[in-house]
């Protein structure tokens, strides 16, 4: 069988051009291979672009800690102004009218029933790294700060609920939400030196993950996106295996069969910053007790650098999980490769596309 490709999202900073420039690179380097959406420009170091914007909020958000983002222990850190209140408008990932043009723009390309990708951080990640970022290297961040990020929580769900709202209403059938939360399994990594700490932070994320996607109008199509951190195409941690993956997703399933919500598809890392994916059975052993709810699989398993062990770590994938999955990807969106590098992987991903089923 063939599986789509499934792009993350961003380009290489010299690629990242004009919007239609960037959807055509995508489908031309598609080789009119079918692909779950296509993503127009987006910030090729993820969400860097925004957290630099919350400055220009200075009469509500100031900056508590200076930094550029150059690396992980170069993080910026925002506070709220003495007396100031924090809305949803300041805090925003997306502007609607901004995005109804990308969306009409991209209709005008003439691509039939192809959606456009959008990227939607989740409030858990766009509230820990504008409060938490001067010590999300440390094993235990400041409490204050994370304090501070769970206190405004509900102002980014806010945000971003009403971004997706007024843009699903008007253009819903067009575009394809990418759902993206890191801090789900490096969350889980940072609470591991407490006792039963990677299990209450997975139950405490994915409330706040179900909560909002039980928000999101019901004709919504959305795709979720696990990650260890890519920045700079550096992981934050190093999986063992895919034991806290299947940890949180069950989880996350238990919250959204209980608010009724549909389980959409997701994607699954398992390549991860320059690394090429494991060809160690143990560790996709644990993919045998993802719950069957879980029936669209998106196997992140592509490395620029090794197709063979791409189509070798599918094979490990889909055996462990007993399902053929529907898409395959690279770890993450491809903002952090070199223009040949990119080009390389979504080589590697046709090829891994196109590997014979699991035996």
């Amino acid at each position: 069988m063939s599986r789509q490709l499934h792009f993350c999202g961003s380009l290489p900073p010299e690629l990242t051009t004009t919007d239609a420039e960037i959807s055509r690179w995508f489908l031309d380097h598609a080789e009119q291979h079918p692909v779950t959406a296509v993503p127009a420009r987006q910030d090729p170091r993820w969400v860097v672009d925004y957290l630099l914007g919350l400055a220009e909020h200075s009469d509500v958000i100031e900056v508590s800690a200076p930094g550029e983002y150059a690396d992980y222990d170069d993080m910026r850190g925002y506070r709220v102004r003495k007396g100031a209140v924090l809305k949803p408008e300041h805090v925003s990932h997306g502007d609607v009218a901004e995005t109804l043009a990308k969306v009409d723009a991209f209709k005008a390309l003439g691509l039939g029933d192809q959606r456009l990708l959008l990227p939607v951080p989740s409030p858990v990640d766009l509230a820990l790294f504008s409060f938490v970022g001067p010590s999300f290297q440390k094993a235990i961040p400041a409490i204050s700060e994370v304090r501070m990020a769970l206190k405004h929580m509900p102002v980014y769900t806010d945000a971003i609920v009403d971004y997706v709202t007024e843009v699903t209403e008007a253009r819903g059938d067009d575009v394809l939400w990418h759902i993206e939360f890191p801090t789900a399994l490096v969350g889980m990594w940072k609470a591991r030196i407490f006792p039963g700490g990677p299990a209450l932070a997975s139950s405490v994320h994915s409330k706040y993950i179900a909560t909002m996607l039980a928000r999101f109008p019901k004709q919504a199509k959305t795709i979720l996106h696990l990650c260890y951190g890519n920045y700079n195409n550096t992981e934050v941690f190093v999986p063992k295996d895919l034991s806290w993956t299947v940890a949180y997703l069950n989880k996350l399933a238990r919250e959204l069969t209980r608010k009724q919500v549909a389980l959409p598809p997701v994607h699954i890392p398992v390549a991860f910053g320059a690394h090429a994916p494991s060809q160690d059975e143990a560790f996709y052993a644990p993919l045998a007790k993802l719950s069957p709810s879980w029936t669209k699989l998106i196997a992140g398993v592509v490395a620029e650098s090794d197709a063979p062990a791409s189509v070798a770590a599918l094979r490990l994938f889909e055996a462990a999980s007993r399902r053929t999955s529907v898409g395959v990807a690279c770890a993450c969106g491809l903002g952090r490769h070199t223009v040949e590098g990119a080009e390389r992987a979504v080589k590697a991903m046709i090829t891994v596309a196109e590997s014979g089923p699991s035996k």
